[in-house]
């Protein structure tokens, strides 16, 4: 999983110097038949209402990943800033350029009412 972090990482970090930072960027691996990880984001330029953020993110993960590691990945969550969930995940820890912070699924099963089983905070900024 540390390759598929650090091209996350690289992803954060082009997406950044080009349209803004992110509040939230968290992989979430989500208890079921086939375990596979969802991606919650949280940008001011990203709007959950438009299919061209979505599609913005997803280029650029096509762009990095390899179709073996995509296929790990379930969908793309993107939140407004506003939401409750940003504000959780902001206040559970902060993390900045080039590290993430690794939470066992206990704690965000119980907020979010759906079995978690791992997850990874890459970028949470107030």
């Amino acid at each position: 999983m540390k390759e598929v972090l650090d091209k996350f990482k690289a992803i954060i970090k082009s997406l950044e110097s080009e349209y803004g930072s992110f509040l939230v960027f968290a992989l979430f691996l989500r208890e079921q038949p086939f375990e596979t990880w969802d991606i919650i984001i949280s940008a001011n330029w990203l709007n959950s209402k438009e299919m061209n953020s979505y599609r913005l993110i997803s280029s650029k993960l096509q762009e990095v990943l390899t179709e073996a590691e995509s296929l790990q990945f379930s969908r793309i969550v993107l939140l407004d800033p506003a939401d409750p969930t940003v504000h959780f995940l902001l206040d559970l820890e902060t993390v900045k350029n080039g590290g993430y912070k690794e939470f066992s699924g206990e704690v965000l099963t119980e907020k979010f009412k759906f079995t978690i089983k791992r997850a990874y905070l890459l970028r949470s900024l107030k």
